[in-house]
């Protein structure tokens, strides 16, 4: 695997939490964008980041965690579903997945298994993250370019 080693910046997020199966963060998402498109909120800057805080090996479908996410440039306002904070940023193990996200799993399967225990690196107690770096609705689900972002000690 391709692995490269980053240190993300800090940066302030806009979020929508989601609890349920990870095939419906969509539903997250379309909230997200539903308040950001229309406030001006996004620019060439905006990132976009799903984090997942559960593994869905170990936790029911229903019981699972995540949010989606934008960099925002400062903190505004917006209806109750959209939250703030404060990303902190840090050292991360940076793999590039290309394809339909439907084919995620099988990346971030590869990504614990085969490259963390042969890289002699150590987890660190933040969630994993996914940066989308095309728009899923103008793109090929086979064009689609996803960084999966595992935070390293």
């Amino acid at each position: 695997m391709d692995v490269k080693i980053w240190t993300l910046d800090p940066a302030k997020i806009a979020y929508v939490e989601h609890e349920g199966p990870y095939e419906e963060v969509y539903k997250a998402w379309e909230s997200l964008c539903a308040w950001a498109g229309p406030s001006r909120i996004f620019s060439e800057k905006t990132k976009f980041y799903g984090v997942y805080y559960d593994d869905p090996a170990e936790t029911a479908p229903e019981k699972l965690h995540s949010e989606a996410c934008i960099t925002i440039e400062s903190e505004t306002s917006g209806p109750a579903e959209i939250k703030f904070k404060d990303f902190a940023g840090g050292k991360y193990a940076v793999y590039t997945h290309l394809g339909p996200y439907d084919e995620l799993v099988t990346s971030w399967t590869r990504f614990y298994s085969e490259w963390l225990p042969q890289s002699g690196m150590k987890l660190a107690d933040t969630p994993c993250l996914e940066q989308y770096m095309n728009d899923p609705k103008s793109t090929k689900p086979e064009h689609l370019v996803t960084l999966l972002l595992m935070p390293l000690k």
